[in-house]
């Protein structure tokens, strides 16, 4: 083969070889290359990650009205069968011992368990435990555990024997604050916002749902009975202050019926919800002690008193000015306790805004005070009608002056007034001749 011959087989060969190579270069990514893939992936989800957020917040939000308009309707058709609504603060009393009654403490929510699909827990609740079980059962053992003989023959210090036994729970359970009573532990789902964390100790078992007992405070802990020897006795002051006080469709210790609701059903907020504490000293969920009676003629004290509110997380006390007994309390939380009829525990008044910090008036839980709905929701609460509706108020709902006084026998704001909180106030009240509409939605 002549020179001539072979150059343009070997120049052709020699292309395709670099060709090749140049191929075989080319088929991986660089690190620039793969960098700006990383990049645009990760924007891509910092972009989708919000959205995805909210559309989590927006499903929970769907199951909490939905858990609410289902506690309306159970709420009615409780009414279907007594012919009045549940009461608050009920139950049992006639005894001064610890236990063998629950002082009509209970909430509404023991009462509409039947109702709700819960039946097992109430018939739980109204079964009388005997000796054998219910010792156990409140200790949280197996009866395996004990030597029944050693429990119930305690040596005295002269060495007789004593016949003294544990006492087994009364039908309708103990006070709803004894800790060692399991039912009022459990939690139900439907009581529960799927917005709130809050779960477990120092907690019994919580709820986010409460009353309404309206746009007023005073005898909210009450109702007009008071306790003497264990038997709780109509009492003239509180029967006038629970008049003056209590418009909404609750009335503590007081039976209430759909005729009484006058300013019409869809106008007249039955329930609502109520974020419950996480021990962060949220001023929402926290209780502080308030200056007392003072505080029917300003619910705005908390907040008018600045060092009150930390200045730099408004949304929380400033730890240093609320070490009270009650603000340092761990188990004094909002919604802390289901069963219990008092109003920290399951009500709520239309004073204050949604979302708004909470003040008790004394020094402890069993107290009245300005205690407004609240959520984990942003930019406020739902709300249950008394016609099983259910919507949902923004904080910036028109509440009017809320440094005007409640009402109350005596106040500025006498017995039948208008609501001096607006609408928000006007909503909560079930026979004050204002027929104020919300607007509709949009």
């Amino acid at each position: 083969m002549t020179s001539s011959s072979w150059l343009p087989l070997n120049l052709a060969t020699v292309c395709v070889g670099k060709h090749r190579l140049d191929n075989a270069r080319r088929g991986g990514f660089t690190t620039v290359e793969l960098f700006g893939v990383l990049l645009i992936i990760t924007v891509l989800i910092w972009m989708l990650l919000p959205a995805v957020q909210a559309a989590r917040e927006q499903a929970r939000r769907t199951s909490c009205a939905n858990n609410l308009m289902q506690i309306g309707l159970g709420v009615q058709v409780y009414h279907e069968a007594f012919a009045q609504f549940p009461v608050q603060l009920s139950g049992t009393d006639g005894n001064v011992v610890a236990g063998k009654d629950n002082d009509r403490r209970l909430s509404i929510f023991v009462g509409l368990l039947p109702f709700l699909g819960h039946n097992a827990a109430w018939d739980e609740i109204h079964t009388t435990r005997d000796i054998d079980d219910s010792f156990y059962y409140s200790m949280g053992m197996d009866s395996s555990d004990w030597d029944f003989e050693e429990l119930i023959e305690e040596e005295d210090g002269e060495g007789q024997a004593s016949d003294e036994s544990p006492q087994p729970w009364v039908a309708g359970g103990p006070e709803p604050f004894v800790e060692t009573y399991e039912p009022w532990q459990w939690e139900f789902s439907l009581y529960r916002c799927p917005s709130d964390p809050g779960m477990g100790r120092p907690s019994f078992g919580r709820t986010n749902y409460a009353a309404c007992f309206g746009d007023g405070m005073m005898a909210a802990d009450s109702g007009p009975f008071k306790e003497v020897n264990g038997v709780f006795v109509y009492d003239e002051t509180l029967a006038e202050q629970t008049d003056a006080a209590m418009r909404g469709v609750f009335v503590p210790r007081v039976v209430t019926r759909l005729n009484d609701v006058t300013d019409g059903l869809s106008n007249t907020i039955l329930l609502g919800e109520m974020a419950t504490d996480l021990g962060d000293r949220d001023n929402r969920t926290n209780p502080i002690a308030g200056p007392g009676l003072e505080l029917r003629d300003h619910p705005n004290w908390a907040r008018d008193h600045a060092k009150l509110i930390d200045p730099q997380r408004p949304r929380f006390w400033a730890v240093e000015e609320v070490s009270s007994e009650l603000g340092l309390a761990s188990d004094a939380g909002r919604g802390f306790r289901w069963a219990d009829g008092m109003p920290l525990y399951s009500g709520f008044n239309t004073i204050l805004p949604p979302n708004r910090e909470i003040t008790l008036q004394q020094n402890h839980d069993d107290s009245w005070g300005v205690l407004t709905a609240s959520s984990r929701h942003q930019s406020g609460v739902h709300v249950c009608f008394a016609d099983g509706s259910v919507r949902f108020i923004t904080d910036s709902i028109d509440a009017g002056d809320t440094r005007r006084s409640s009402v109350y026998p005596g106040s500025p704001n006498p017995a039948g007034s208008k609501s001096p909180y607006g609408l928000w106030g006007a909503l909560g009240t079930r026979s004050s001749s204002e027929l104020n509409p919300l607007p509709p939605r949009p």
